[in-house]
């Protein structure tokens, strides 16, 4: 083999590994994700939370509710109010048993019964998960395998011809929004470290807090930027729905940005060229993606995998804009997220500029 191509191998690998950063990107990293997604990632819809409406004397939905809370699928919804199509509306309830009036058991002495399901299939795999769950225990507890005697009904809200477009695309819209500010602001601290004129930044007549807006609101001003084209592809080209405020969905996309534009300097604070701000960049979006309950529900995640999605932009994001765009927007919804968002910027932004204190030092 040639020697000198021996060589050349020799020292990009030498130099490769000299760097320790690169040696937690190419082995630590891979078996620690491996690791995280094994346990939090799975096909399998847990914790939906359920909801019924029957009287006290209907022991028959009373049955298929107790039942379809010790199956380990759901979780018991905590509801205010009368209204069910507000539970699903408000988040309160993935789904709500609605018994008939004069209850399940009576209208099953009679022969003629009808039990109803409503669904939130604002998130596909969710609510077809659900519709086949709760449809297996009201034959085992009904039917019994027997001809069938009861008309069970499914209604699902939001989605209701299970576009799998409609779920996914708002999902993706986050996905392209993060990227850009992610990896494009990861790249700027870098890249001044990289070609030497940072020590110019530092020498001339400029505060270092005009050097941090300098070096993130352009990224931040270009993500906004994307926001209108994005959402004209998602509504005409998709035909998703925008049931919602354009306005709040701009405020919680500013406050979205604000958050992973953040976590884009602080990544750039770490690396010291900007081959290591990209592959950094990729570490956080590879995760962040798939603990966002983008394609995996995240409430069937061990409870651990829960609490860190709640630290990821990408979660809060998403759910507001399906929430917004699919449901027209709910306040107190929109409201906890949001305040979510701008915790994270603060706490994300807060890590950056201490990082990059020591950087000018």
């Amino acid at each position: 083999m040639n020697r000198t191509l021996i060589g050349f191998i020799r020292k990009e690998i030498r130099q490769t590994l000299r760097d320790y950063r690169m040696r937690v990107v190419l082995f630590l990293a891979p078996v620690f994700q491996l690791t995280l997604f094994g346990v939090a990632l799975s096909n399998e819809v847990r914790n939906v939370r359920l909801a019924a409406t029957f009287k006290p004397t209907d022991q028959v939905t009373q049955e298929i509710y107790q039942k379809s809370l010790s199956s380990g699928w759901f979780v018991p919804a905590e509801t205010t109010g009368s209204d069910i199509f507000e539970w699903i509306r408000s988040h309160q309830a993935d789904a709500v048993l609605v018994a008939p009036e004069k209850g399940l058991s009576h209208d099953l002495n009679k022969g003629d019964a009808q039990l109803q399901l409503l669904i939130n299939s604002q998130n596909v795999i969710k609510a077809q998960a659900i519709e086949r769950y709760v449809g297996m225990i009201v034959d085992k507890v009904v039917n019994s395998g027997q001809k069938p005697i009861l008309e069970f009904k499914v209604r699902t809200l939001y989605n209701p011809s299970f576009e799998t477009s409609i779920y996914m695309v708002p999902g993706v819209m986050s996905m392209l929004v993060c990227m850009v500010a992610v990896l494009m602001t990861s790249s700027s601290v870098a890249r001044e470290r990289e070609s030497g004129t940072l020590e110019t930044l530092l020498v001339a007549p400029i505060e270092r807090w005009e050097i941090v807006l300098g070096k993130t609101l352009p990224y931040l001003f270009l993500g906004l930027c994307q926001i209108p084209l994005i959402l004209l592809v998602a509504v005409v080209v998709f035909s998703v729905p925008m049931q919602g405020s354009l306005l709040i969905l701009f405020i919680t996309s500013l406050l979205f940005l604000m958050s992973t534009v953040s976590i884009g300097l602080l990544i750039s604070t770490i690396a010291i060229n900007q081959q290591q701000a990209m592959l950094g960049g990729f570490l956080f979006l590879f995760p962040a993606i798939l603990l966002s309950g983008l394609m995996f529900p995240v409430d069937s995640m061990p409870w651990i995998m829960r609490m860190i999605a709640e630290l990821n932009p990408l979660t809060h994001y998403i759910g507001l804009l399906r929430n917004i765009m699919l449901k027209g927007g709910d306040m107190n919804y929109i409201l906890t997220h949001s305040g979510m968002l701008f915790l994270l910027a603060v706490f994300f932004i807060g890590i950056a500029l201490k990082r990059f204190n020591k950087i000018l030092v």
